[in-house]
Parts: structure tokens; sequence; C-alpha cells
């Protein structure tokens, strides 16, 4: 099935996309464990020529969010002053994540009528802590919509969709050079060849899952 496929539209579990339910999934989990206490954030943004944006800010469609820097924490890729929204329901995450997607970048191509120009990572943030106490711990769950990889000649695009289909192909590219070292276990791992990489790193290396 799709990302989102029907969304919270969905009459039935089984129609409904990897999103809602892996969201679903997490809310009726943290709601059974009475021995903990539950904060769930949603981040979304966009890779798109190399450039990061943050899908979920206030004023994206007025250019704010774009181009923010990447770094490294803990181990992993963050990008800096992402905008984090709490989600006290299911519903409410869901609602975030269609709005995101909202802003994703997309253009007519002879391939494909509404394609997908940028690379997508909705995240989610959950942190637990006993209940009456301070100690927890967070975890991060990323979530990719990869634009597919394009044979320009076939495509037909050209000036900017060509610059777009250019940096698609290599950051795909470079996530592949990733997988296969990780796979092959070199000590050297292109995680800093692409944004994308750059940013999952802790979602494709060390101790996730």
């Amino acid at each position: 099935f799709s990302l989102l496929n029907a969304g919270t539209a969905a009459k039935n579990f089984e129609d409904a996309g990897l999103l809602p339910r892996l969201v679903a999934t997490l809310y009726v989990r943290a709601g059974q464990d009475a021995a903990h206490q539950y904060a769930v954030e949603c981040g979304a943004f966009q890779v798109y020529n190399e450039q990061v944006a943050d899908l979920l800010h206030p004023e994206h469609r007025n250019g704010k969010g774009q181009n923010l820097s990447v770094s490294k924490k803990d181990g992993h890729g963050q990008v800096d002053n992402l905008t984090w929204k709490p989600c006290a329901s299911a519903k409410e995450l869901l609602d975030h994540f269609a709005y995101a997607r909202k802003n994703v970048i997309y253009a007519e191509t002879k391939m494909n009528k509404a394609s997908s120009r940028s690379h997508a990572c909705f995240q989610l943030r959950v942190t637990r802590r006993e209940k009456n106490s301070t100690k927890g711990s967070v975890s991060l769950c990323s979530v990719v919509d990869l634009a597919g990889s394009e044979r320009v000649k076939r495509s037909g695009v050209a000036g900017k969709e060509l610059k777009e289909a250019i940096n698609i192909n290599g950051s795909l590219l470079a996530l592949g050079n990733v997988v296969a070292a990780l796979a092959a276990k070199k000590k050297h791992v292109p995680y800093r060849d692409s944004k994308l990489t750059r940013v999952l790193e802790g979602s494709v290396g060390g101790n996730c899952r």
C-alpha cells in the first residue's frame, strides 16, 4: 500500500496506507501502557535540489522555513530549526501530515502527470516517561517518501525539471551507496554525500531498527 492511501478517510484499517497504520498502532499501544506517559510530536521536511525545507512551517507557502541546515547530534543527523507539532491524538497527527504533503513539490513529465520532485520525510518523535518520574527515553521514527529515479531522455525534462532530476538521481545513488556500505560492514559509510543520507544517518545506521 502507499504512504497515506485513503488516509484519515479510510473506512477500514486494511484500507489505510502506511502512515495511518503506523500512527493508529502507536496510539493504541501507548494507551495500553498504564506504567508510562507518552508525548508524541511530528515533523516533516523535503529535500529539494539538495536543500531542506520545513513542510510544517506556518509560513511555508510564503517562503519561510527554507534551506535549513543539517547537523549531527547523538550519532544521528537532524534538521536544525525544524517545526515540531505536539499531537494529542492520531487524527491530529495525520492532519499535520496531510498539510505537509500538500507542500511537497510536484511537476508533470512525459512519464508522470504528478511526479514528485523532492524526497519527503515524515518524522514521529515519541517521548516515554515513567509515571511520576522525570526519567524517560526518546525515539524517532522516519517515514520517507522517495522520489523515483528518472531517465531524463524518457521523461523529456529540461531546464528546472532537468536540474531536479539530476539531484533526485544523485541523492538516490548516495542512499544506495550508504546501504551498500552498511551491508558490506565497511569502516567508512558515505553519509555526507547528500542531505538525504546525512539526515537519515540515525535511521539506517547505528542501533536503528
